[in-house]
């Protein structure tokens, strides 16, 4: 397998054979690439812009991020794998601006329809409203007609989110008039406001209890459940998605079944909703695809399908499938059934493998070693008896790729491991940063060897 530097190298002499200069990103995690463009028009909702030169960053081997000019910014990543030469890149770079503008044009058309006013923003890349009684520059943007961004000034001027999505609010067809869009906007804002200051008197009574304990090198981070959505239509189900992330799942998005694949690469999600069309294959065949990434024995699949099909439903439950659902998805209904499937063991299985890693858990004097890992957990080799529940912060010290990963663990069981080693079963709680790609790669490297068997 080549080593990230290979692979970066690679790129580099790939577009710099296009005429591309590049140069690494201060770090080395990416390239930095400057693209002259031929065609230096780019249309906008309101009069041309002309764009001389475009910055890009590289994501991994196949894909880039527009960094500059600032409008270019807002386009979503794009596939440049496949691409022969720097035309091709700046084609792909004009269509996904054409889609962005008409986008935006059909926003300025809604709000137009609602009674809205209205006005460009960010280099005429995003369309932006004010909000009556807020600060005229607390304006809330939109990317295109089912979501809103909410400003950080105004209400928000001081509010520490835990996730900069939560900024992002859905709009849906229930919103008819400008009225509606006020307060559909002023609820998620005061909702915000109330989950900051409950927070915070939350963190001032742990720091009184913790006043004499062993301090913790971060806060505690409350274990969020990753729901991965797969497929064409669930992915565009705004309101879904929000209220699977306000009722505390961490939502990743995947069009089809090869992203969906490449999600696993990053982080380990315990539960996927996917449509039952997936344009190539289907939400069946992913069922089986997931089985065979390295690592994962079983991680439950519920299929959605536009109405329901007796045979689709046998077929689904003939491979495994965790449930099998129709259209419009009411998620408050089926809240206590999501719960339920994630916090079902067998429902979902991470292959456990016999390694020994050194482990420093923060407050201890000697490391620990553990008797099993897996993309889960581990279970750690230890006289010490600590009830369920604890939270501790630990990093491993992967020797084998030169690298340590830290994370913040939370003990589910206490047993003897075959008999003989006592030791604690703790459950991956958080990674810090982007350790968590890393300890994936490490179980892949693992994975050719022979398993330990499924817990």
């Amino acid at each position: 397998m080549p080593s990230d530097e290979a692979t970066q190298e690679a790129v580099k002499r790939r577009l710099e054979g296009m005429g591309i200069a590049m140069r690494p990103m201060p770090g080395g995690r990416c390239l930095v690439g400057r693209l002259r463009l031929q065609r230096t028009v780019f249309e906008t909702t309101s009069h041309p812009m002309r764009v001389d030169e475009v910055t890009f960053a590289t994501v991994g081997s196949e894909r880039a991020k527009c960094l500059k000019p600032r409008a270019l910014f807002q386009l979503p990543i794009l596939r440049i794998r496949d691409c022969r030469d720097a035309t091709e890149i700046e084609a792909r770079i004009h269509l996904a601006w054409q889609r962005h503008v008409a986008q935006l044009q059909r926003a300025e058309s809604w709000l137009q329809r609602i009674g809205t006013s209205f006005r460009s923003e960010e280099d005429r890349s995003l369309v932006g409203f004010g909000l009556t009684g807020v600060d005229p520059e607390a304006r809330v943007r939109m990317f295109d007609v089912h979501r809103a961004v909410l400003p950080g000034r105004g209400p928000l001027r001081g509010v520490s989110l835990q996730r900069a999505e939560d900024r992002v609010v859905a709009l849906d067809s229930r919103i008819t008039s400008g009225v509606d869009l006020e307060i559909h906007v002023s609820n998620r804002l005061d909702e915000l406001v109330r989950l900051d200051s409950r927070l915070s008197r939350q963190r001032q009574r742990e720091a009184r209890r913790e006043e004499t304990a062993i301090p913790e090198p971060q806060p505690r981070v409350e274990r969020a459940p990753t729901v991965l959505l797969v497929g064409p239509r669930i992915t565009r189900e705004q309101t879904c998605i929000e209220s699977l992330r306000l009722r505390g799942y961490s939502v990743q998005l995947a069009p089809a079944e090869r992203e969906a694949i490449g999600i696993f690469d990053r982080c380990s999600p315990e539960l996927v909703l996917a449509d039952v069309q997936l344009g190539r294959s289907e939400g069946i065949d992913l069922i089986q695809s997931l089985r065979q990434v390295p690592g994962i024995e079983e991680v439950p699949v519920i299929l959605l399908d536009a109405k329901r099909r007796e045979d689709r439903a046998e077929a689904a439950r003939r491979m495994g499938a965790a449930g099998y659902l129709v259209y419009p998805i009411d998620v408050p209904k089926i809240a206590e059934r999501l719960s339920r499937i994630v916090s079902e063991p067998r429902r979902r299985r991470f292959t456990r493998y016999d390694r020994r890693v050194p482990v420093h858990v923060h407050g201890e004097s000697r490391p620990l070693l553990t008797g099993a890992i897996g993309r889960g957990g581990m279970f750690l080799a230890t006289d010490d008896d600590l009830p369920a529940r604890t939270v501790r912060s630990c990093r491993l010290a992967l020797s084998e790729i030169d690298a340590s990963v830290e994370v913040q663990v939370e003990v589910i069981y206490r047993a003897l491991r075959n008999d003989s080693q006592p030791g604690l079963g703790v459950r991956f709680n958080a990674f810090a940063g982007r350790d968590e790609p890393v300890f994936i790669e490490y179980l892949r490297n693992l994975h050719p060897e022979r398993p330990a068997p499924a817990i």
